[in-house]
């Protein structure tokens, strides 16, 4: 049995993630700017790790949203779910107990940029076979964000200050996340959708 689903709502739904997404990525791009041009900004639990627990929890929310939202190419939201909730945590915990946590912070930002550059690698792969043009763009951007977490991690293990380098990495991951949200999420053009019941 069909289940006729109204076309209007679903570009609305897709539409409203991918604002949503755009919006969260200029706030984790924000948050990334305050602590690598701030000096001493995550000293202050609230105006530092909160501020940064705050920027993930609106990641993470928005790109849950994003998941379940039905845009054309699948590309953009696809591993969000599990990045969407990775954030949130990590936001959680920071607002929770920031001093406690703030010797994981760059430990956990470095994941964070790490696994958000292996979800852009697959959607670059996957982007070029839906004919997206500019997929080599989004596969550069995946190694940026890759040698960040990279660069990150290692600052980390040999305990320098990586104040600076934690918020160049989450300044790239919200812009990697804005423009990549800007071409690769799509709304369909059908008037009507049918799923199976």
């Amino acid at each position: 049995m069909k289940r006729h689903i109204n076309a209007k709502t679903s570009e609305n739904i897709v539409k409203s993630a991918k604002i949503m997404h755009l919006c969260s990525a200029v706030v984790f791009l924000i948050a990334g700017l305050l602590l690598a041009l701030v000096p001493h900004f995550d000293d202050s639990d609230f105006f530092g790790k909160t501020v940064v627990g705050i920027a993930s929890i609106i990641i993470g929310l928005t790109g849950i949203y994003g998941y379940f939202s039905n845009d054309m190419y699948r590309l953009a939201f696809q591993s969000d779910f599990a990045l969407g909730i990775f954030n949130v945590i990590l936001g959680v915990l920071l607002i929770i107990n920031p001093v406690q946590l703030s010797v994981l912070l760059p430990t956990a930002i470095s994941v964070l940029t790490l696994l958000d550059g292996g979800n852009k690698a697959q959607i670059a792969i996957e982007g070029q076979r839906f004919g997206i043009k500019k997929w080599y763009l989004v596969l550069l951007s995946a190694v940026v964000e890759g040698i960040a977490g990279i660069v990150l991690i290692l600052l980390a293990y040999h305990a320098m200050d990586v104040r600076v380098w934690m918020g160049v990495a989450m300044g790239v991951v919200g812009v990697t996340n804005f423009w990549t949200t800007m071409y690769t999420v799509r709304i369909r053009e059908n008037h009507q959708i049918f799923t199976d019941k």
